[in-house]
């Protein structure tokens, strides 16, 4: 994987905000649904996602029974001419509850309200949860011949990577 398609994919999950989530039901079944995220990127820790749920939506259940997530995040459709040709990424992990009483819970509502502050009335509500997604891996579509699979070492390294530019 060049350097540039690692910035594209770094540049593809911070730009964005919202994608579509799948997750397991009880018995068996494939649920998709459509979500917002904010990229969390801790101290110490490999680099994550938060999601805002309400216990009322069938796909938060699902988490707390213990479903495996998939993440689609894609490039805006107006970026380009052709919607095969849409950089996009699948990213694959697992989601926990973060309890209110945690002491880092404060700073993963900031995280997450930082990103998305038109969701920060969602948080006085009860029925939200916000989760940790723990990422496993990653399959990247960044065009015609350019597709990658990251496992989480890898991914981690993209979303830690400085992105700057030159001074």
């Amino acid at each position: 994987m060049r350097q540039e398609d690692r910035l594209a994919l770094r540049r593809l999950i911070d730009e964005q905000q919202a994608a579509a989530l799948g997750t397991v039901t009880p018995d068996g079944t494939p649920f998709v649904s459509y979500v917002l995220y904010a990229v969390e990127r801790r101290e110490g820790y490999a680099p994550g996602l938060l999601l805002l749920l309400s216990r009322l939506a069938a796909h938060t259940g699902h988490l707390f029974a213990g479903s495996p997530l998939s993440l689609l995040i894609t490039a805006a459709p107006h970026s380009v001419s052709d919607p095969q040709a849409l950089a996009r990424v699948t990213l694959q992990g697992r989601a926990l509850a973060i309890p209110r009483d945690v002491p880092d819970y404060a700073a993963a509502q900031m995280t997450y309200v930082q990103r998305l502050p038109t969701q920060q009335h969602l948080f006085a509500l009860p029925d939200f949860t916000l989760f940790r997604v723990t990422l496993h891996e990653a399959r990247y579509v960044g065009g015609f011949g350019r597709a990658f699979t990251l496992d989480s070492a890898a991914l981690a390294a993209v979303l830690t990577m400085n992105v700057a530019g030159p001074a």
